[in-house]
């Protein structure tokens, strides 16, 4: 298909679209759950446009051409298999993100891609999954709490990428908090054999969590320093800050993968540990039993001239001499503490 074809390309194929519209400035507020081409940028409001489900290419299309959304932009958006990028064209600035959340049963890391326009006097957010990301943004848009109302929309899309990227700690601990119960369940037996599984689990989803992290840092420094002048020079610092938390959560990734390291290696120990007790105890009990094989190999020979063959007493002296032997290495081994 030619550049800008728009195909969906993700997994939430039974999502129904929904669009919640809200244009406001620091004296009123205002909310539709529809999109409407009544309502266009102006210098008195900002305009943000959150769609949420991309099954509707109609709809994107028509946004697009409404807003002056590049083709290639929104063929980026519905294509869900994009790397955090932040890309400049003529009239607008375009973010790709992830949402991220980690499934602690399933030790799995789940995705949900977002793409933020910025232009002038606008914002458009679109999502794939229908649940409301953007709750907190919306209700502090609504009370007018904090700096929302009196700022332009590049302080709006700075606060939409915040939330996603606050939304990092949250699996962050998530993960070493299963890192911390992996340590916890390495000396007990009852569990060595789903720790493997477990290991691996959780190792995927840190190299996951890196591999969105990684293109996001470099996205979200790309945007603090763009010399577009859709960005204004106070929200600047907001933006740094931003950058900031991607540093700040790509090196709390990487302090897990070096525990995760850490616990491989105690694992591959532990296991290690058990198997060398295991071949002790077997070599032990082989010890044991070689000396009583051996009296009883010499005493298990058909020769007619043995002279305590028919002795009285001894079979019960044979099975003494074996059990004295093997006391006395049981012994010898507790003192060496081999046991």
């Amino acid at each position: 298909m030619p550049p800008g074809t728009l195909v969906y390309t993700g997994e939430y194929t039974s999502v129904r679209v929904s669009v919640h519209a809200t244009r406001y400035n620091e004296a009123e507020c205002l909310e539709q759950h529809r999109y409407s081409t009544e309502w266009r940028p102006d210098p008195t409001h900002v305009l943000w446009v959150d769609v949420r489900g991309l099954t509707d290419t109609g709809l994107v299309e028509r946004i697009g051409a409404d807003l002056g959304l590049h083709a290639l932009a929104l063929e980026d958006v519905l294509n869900t298999h994009q790397r955090p990028k932040m890309e400049e064209y003529d009239q607008t600035l375009l973010f790709i993100v992830h949402n991220l959340r980690y499934d602690v049963g399933s030790s799995e890391l789940l995705s949900e891609q977002i793409g933020v326009f910025l232009g002038r006097r606008f914002v458009v957010s679109f999502q794939e999954h229908p649940d409301d990301t953007f709750q907190t943004v919306r209700e502090r848009i609504r009370k007018g709490a904090g700096r929302l109302r009196r700022k332009g929309p590049d302080y709006l899309a700075y606060s939409l990428l915040d939330t996603v990227v606050d939304n990092y700690y949250t699996v962050l601990d998530d993960l070493e908090s299963g890192l911390a119960e992996l340590e916890d369940q390495i000396y007990q037996p009852s569990t060595t054999n789903h720790l493997k599984a477990r290991i691996f689990n959780i190792k995927r989803a840190l190299t996951h969590f890196r591999r969105f992290l990684m293109p996001l840092r470099d996205a979200a420094l790309r945007l603090y320093r763009t010399e577009s002048d859709l960005i204004d020079d106070a929200s600047r610092l907001y933006l740094r800050d931003l950058a900031d938390h991607v540093v700040q959560i790509l090196d709390g990734a990487d302090n897990c993968r070096e525990i995760l390291a850490g616990i491989e290696a105690l694992y591959q120990a532990e296991i290690s540990n058990r198997l060398n007790n295991i071949m002790r105890l077997l070599t032990i009990i082989s010890t044991i039993f070689i000396p009583l094989s051996f009296v009883a190999g010499i005493y298990g020979m058909n020769f007619d001239h043995m002279p305590e063959l028919r002795w009285h007493y001894g079979y019960f002296a044979v099975l003494g001499f074996m059990a004295l032997a093997a006391g006395g290495m049981l012994f010898y081994f507790h003192r060496k503490r081999w046991l």
